[in-house]
């Protein structure tokens, strides 16, 4: 009953709609909106409006437009799509283990995110690595909504998607230079070269900024300074086509990274290696087949420390804590699409991952070294899965699918500073996610859909076993707890119009709940810990709109709600009604783009987040800001490409993220220059 009442509400919501569209959209020309291919919802090929669910795709000429063309730089161009909230702080300055991502307001680290199939999620800790992402993106899919049923764990509240572009006939060389203010600079080279048989493209970037100081001015001492950072990444790939039907492909990728977080001895280095290989082939019958293998090994060197004499009083620091996580992640994956009648198509498949790490501490106080702690684990996971497209009539699309899961977490040691051994029981856990989705063609321009749907999220190593501190205060770990479960369901009304499908618009209702949700939950004035609480419930919808007035003006609306509340907290009832850390209620984004990048193109981006809190007890209060963005772009020419893009053009303050009495504020004003020469 909880989840049929809203259910119906929505359901109800969008076939007024869709009565109110029906007079302006009935028009027996082709559906506009199919055009683009989407593969993350359905794991094979599918038009994007054939889809039940409410997928957003941002095409490369999409992402060209604004000023986060890098890839590392992919979270800060998905804030732009209603229903998605990346860490409030850009990934350029966050610490890595706070780089995260919140779908439809179910919390951050609830959503996989995908480099051409193989998971940026860390094996670890469930952090998003964003710094890994090549420059070279051709498309980003988001797809909302419960996603265990094809993959698992880590798709609780839905796929985020990043394409890299596809092998192709030919050579090129691609060079790019940006600078702007806080002595920011990016440098990046890629270089293809292509036959029928065989492709190589290889990319590389480097990045630096000076930062700027995150502590609001009416808190900053002596002790604070920039929060600096700097990366390499380079990657490649290799593709070959074994015959006429079959292609394999090779990826590699070194990624390495220094940064500092606003005082002299916060720091951070990572390196991390990955590597892939898929082989993709075809039969004779057009049925389809795929198979990846991927690795990823990383060195984690976390250095913290507390200022003195007081956090708000910041006149020095000593150091406190220097972690070592070292950590490996393997898995794979095999499907295979069958076309059985060309109404009916299956996909089955299966997926394995492996996760081992550790964290080692070494512990300090003013007088120096105290001790040393120790925190290890493993952790397995295994899944098949089972989809069925089917298409009884030219207007009806149903798609059942399942999977079952089974995870296990082993191997637990964790010493603490006075010697002391436990050794966590091992857990294992076995769930079967099953969805039913639906979608109806009610004329040429108009569908809607609804689905229903299980999901889970097993809880990762970092929260079973890793603590840390920061700004004096200490967040504990906990190896009791237990996966998280939950039910949803979502509705969409869809529609183009006007002449050449240049308008369309798309409303959607969700609703979803989930059982023993992990939060970090306050046990004092200096400590938290992680937590299982009862349930939690989220309920919002979201409205998107495009609007291309000609070839010369388009136009992007979209406006997101997501009230995402704890429901029941077993043994301390006044924590229930307390919203969700780091969702906030409302969103809304904007985009214009004037002229013609033979010419000039100017784009105007503008997005407002409402307040979201940072703790559990809703005392943190954070976000609640609005910013403006803009890139001005010209073609030179075939070859040459000038940019002048802005972020933050107002210099607009906020607080992005609070921890304990610590404020931290949000990216301040950027405006960086550049060109890219292509060949």
């Amino acid at each position: 009953m909880p989840l049929l009442l809203p259910l119906l509400f929505w359901i109800w919501f969008c076939w007024l709609t869709l009565t109110t569209l029906k007079t302006w959209a009935a028009d027996p020309e082709s559906d506009a909106l199919t055009k683009d291919i989407v593969v993350t919802a359905t794991r094979t090929p599918e038009r994007i409006g054939h889809v039940p669910a409410s997928p957003t795709v941002l095409t490369r000429d999409d992402i060209q437009k604004t000023p986060f063309r890098d890839g590392h730089q992919a979270d800060d161009l998905i804030r732009y799509i209603p229903g998605v909230q990346p860490s409030n702080l850009s990934s350029r300055y966050n610490h890595p283990t706070a780089q995260a991502v919140t779908l439809r307001g179910l919390g951050s680290r609830r959503a996989l995110v995908l480099l051409d199939g193989v998971p940026l999620n860390d094996g670890f800790g469930g952090w998003i690595n964003w710094g890994i992402v090549p420059n070279t993106i051709e498309r980003i899919e988001v797809v909302p909504g419960g996603g265990s049923n094809l993959y698992g764990t880590w798709a609780m509240g839905g796929v985020i998607h990043i394409i890299t572009q596809q092998p192709r006939v030919g050579t090129g060389v691609r060079a790019e230079s940006r600078a702007g203010n806080l002595n920011t600079y990016t440098q990046a080279l890629s270089a293809r070269y292509g036959t029928e048989r065989v492709d190589l493209s290889l990319s590389y970037r480097w990045y630096h900024t000076n930062g700027f100081i995150p502590a609001p001015a009416y808190q900053r001492g002596p002790v604070d300074r920039t929060n600096d950072s700097r990366h390499e990444n380079v990657s490649g790939t290799l593709t070959a086509a074994l015959d006429s039907r079959t292609r394999l492909t090779l990826t590699g990728n070194l990624f390495r990274e220094d940064r500092a977080f606003g005082t002299p001895l916060s720091l951070a280095t990572r390196t991390i290696g990955s590597m892939a290989m898929g082989l993709e082939g075809e039969t004779r019958r057009s049925d389809r087949w795929e198979t990846k293998l991927f690795a990823q090994w990383q060195t984690f060197r976390n250095l913290t420390s507390q200022v003195t004499p007081l956090p708000t009083i910041r006149l020095g620091e000593f150091r406190d804590r220097i972690q070592a996580i070292p950590s490996n992640d393997f898995g794979g994956m095999g499907q295979w699409m069958v076309q059985v009648t060309p109404q009916h198509r299956v996909v089955v498949g299966s997926d394995a991952r492996a996760i081992l790490g550790q964290s080692e501490e070494r512990i300090f106080s003013t007088a120096g070294p105290t001790g040393r702690s120790l925190a290890r684990g493993k952790q397995v996971g295994w899944g098949v899965f089972g989809e069925w497209i089917v298409t009884p009539t030219e207007r009806l699309s149903l798609i059942p699918s399942f999977r079952s899961d089974w995870w296990k977490n082993f191997d637990g040691r964790i010493e603490s500073e006075l010697g002391a051994i436990t050794r966590p029981r091992d857990n294992v856990t076995h769930v079967l996610n099953p969805k039913l989705a639906a979608q109806y063609r009610v004329t040429d321009r108009i569908r809607a859909g609804a689905s229903v749907y299980r999901a889970f999220r097993a809880p990762t190593l970092n929260e079973l076993y890793r603590g840390f501190s920061f700004g004096g205060l200490t967040f504990a770990p906990n190896e009791n707890l237990t996966p998280e479960r939950s039910i949803g369901g979502e509705a969409k009304i869809e529609a183009d119009g006007l002449p050449d499908h240049r308008l369309n618009v798309r409303v959607t209702g969700h609703y979803d709940e989930v059982k023993d949700q992990i939060l970090f939950i306050t046990q004092g004035p200096l400590t938290a810990r992680r937590q299982n609480v009862g349930r939690t419930r989220t309920l919002g919808g979201e409205l998107d709109v495009t609007f291309r007035a000609s070839e010369q003006v388009s136009l992007t609306a979209g406006y997101a709600f997501a009230d995402s509340a704890i429901k029941s907290f077993l043994g301390d009832k006044t924590r229930e009604g307390k919203r969700v850390p780091n969702v906030s209620r409302h969103q809304v984004t904007m985009g214009v783009t004037l002229g013609h990048p033979n010419w000039v193109e100017v784009t105007i981006m503008g997005r407002y987040l409402s307040r979201q809190f940072a703790d559990d007890l809703n005392a943190q209060p954070i976000a609640d800001f609005m910013v403006l963005d803009v890139s001005v772009q010209k073609q030179i020419g075939r070859s040459m490409r000038l940019y002048l893009d802005g972020e933050n053009l107002t210099d607009r303050q906020y607080i992005a993220t609070q921890t304990g009495s610590i404020k931290t504020l949000g990216a301040p004003l950027l405006v960086m220059g550049g060109l890219r020469l292509e060949y």
